[in-house]
């Protein structure tokens, strides 16, 4: 019973997770234009030159430390990046920062070292906060660890294999853009492939829960024609929210609100096809 309530909570977005965005780890995205903020000095270009050239020289990369992005700190990114399967351009983006600073994790991980535990634990506090992971973070990459992982990859459009590389750890770290809550969590568990097919049967549903249940008389259409009249009209409902003068919530409370203009595009549906017919004959 607990968990069809709370099915049917998620499915009419009744309850939203929190978003979990820290702003002291957003990962620089920058070649000629530095991210801004309160607080930036010049200084902080720097501090990151010295901290990536340390890092590459405690991993044996770089020989000499000299406080400028030169032709060897170039040279040894770029050694760094084909050891690790990263695009070999010498550019610190944020698949190399975060291949950098964190390391792989995945289940069954033989070599547990602090690092990797601490790593651990930072990930799982991750997933905590924006709903992925119902325990609280211990620092052991369970099973019920590498779901939630895989739960926040189907999310973000990430390969769903359980494996925290260097791009689930950018998007983990700031690489993206929040979810769009505008519609139920549950939609975010199905592929990003099956999500078109998913939003379509959304919309032919409304339009034939209008046709069927419109107010207008007149007799109703056999199932096939209204199934075909409602794929149809599937083109002409985003075509009309253009042009009309009606102001849509960006976030409504119950979200299937939104497809309440289909539900009218089923109401209507004669007088649109008779109006369309009249417009290209």
């Amino acid at each position: 019973m607990k968990k069809l309530i709370r099915s049917l909570t998620i499915l009419f977005g009744l309850k939203q997770s929190q978003r979990y965005f820290p702003e002291e780890k957003q990962v620089c995205v920058f070649k000629k234009r530095p991210i801004l903020y309160r607080g930036f000095a010049p200084n902080t270009v720097q501090d990151s030159i010295n901290e990536l050239q340390k890092h590459l020289q405690e991993q044996g990369f770089l020989t000499n430390v000299s406080g400028k992005f030169d032709l060897e700190t170039e040279e040894a990114v770029k050694e760094f990046q084909k050891k690790n399967n990263l695009r070999v351009d010498g550019v610190v983006g944020p698949l190399s920062w975060a291949c950098i600073f964190y390391p792989k994790l995945y289940r069954s991980q033989k070599a547990i070292t602090p690092e990797s535990q601490d790593a651990v634990k930072e990930l799982q506090i991750i997933l905590h906060e924006e709903g992925f992971l119902q325990k609280e973070p211990n620092g052991y990459f369970t099973r019920e660890t590498e779901r939630a992982v895989k739960r926040f990859q189907k999310t973000y459009g990430l390969r769903d294999d359980g494996l925290v590389g260097a791009a689930t750890w950018a998007v983990l770290l700031g690489m993206r853009q929040e979810v769009d809550k505008s519609f139920p969590q549950l939609v975010y568990f199905i592929s990003p492939q099956s999500w078109f097919l998913w939003e379509q049967f959304l919309m032919i549903s409304f339009i034939i829960l209008g046709i069927y249940y419109s107010p207008i008389p007149g007799s109703a259409p056999k199932l096939s024609t209204a199934l075909a009249t409602a794929y149809g009209l599937t083109y002409i409902v985003p075509c009309l929210l253009e042009y009309l003068p009606v102001k849509q919530p960006q976030q409504p409370k119950l979200p299937l609100l939104q497809y309440a203009p289909y539900v009218l595009t089923g109401i209507f549906w004669k007088p649109i096809i008779n109006f369309l017919g009249t417009l290209f004959n």
